[in-house]
């Protein structure tokens, strides 16, 4: 099977992916995980309104953290999102790939789950919830 080579437009798409990424990096390593300066960083408009978590909740600060090097912080705010930037980027980078209609159930009831598990204000479910801003 002969690989088709990307078109005009795949590779414009791509590239502005790689720009936006790599600035929205730069920002993120200017500020430090949990300094006072990381307010003005986006704030959840689903937790402000519902005072629940959504499955997107802490991934500002999980990512601000790995780039930081610090594991520990970054999965401790939102577990879900490495594996998931996984699988887009595999998605990406390799658009032959299609999700089977079970897979992506599986996906959409991980997601659910991960959501409804880390609002259970037990131990240790809480766990799964993002580290407070200050």
């Amino acid at each position: 099977m002969k690989k088709k080579p990307f078109a005009k437009r795949e590779w414009i798409t791509l590239g502005a992916l790689l720009v936006l990424g790599a600035a929205a990096c730069v920002i993120l390593l200017a500020v430090p995980p949990g300094s006072a300066h990381a307010k003005w960083l986006p704030r959840c408009m689903f937790h402000q309104l519902t005072g629940l978590y959504c499955p997107g909740c802490g991934a500002t600060r999980a990512l601000s953290a790995m780039l930081h090097g610090d594991l520990k912080s970054s999965l401790h705010n939102n577990l879900l999102l490495f594996p998931l930037l996984t699988l887009i980027a595999v998605l990406i980078v390799k658009p032959e790939i299609s999700l089977k209609r079970p897979f992506a159930i599986a996906i959409v009831a991980v997601v659910l789950l991960f959501t409804i598990l880390r609002n259970i204000p037990v131990a240790p479910f809480t766990y799964l919830a993002p580290v407070p801003l200050p």
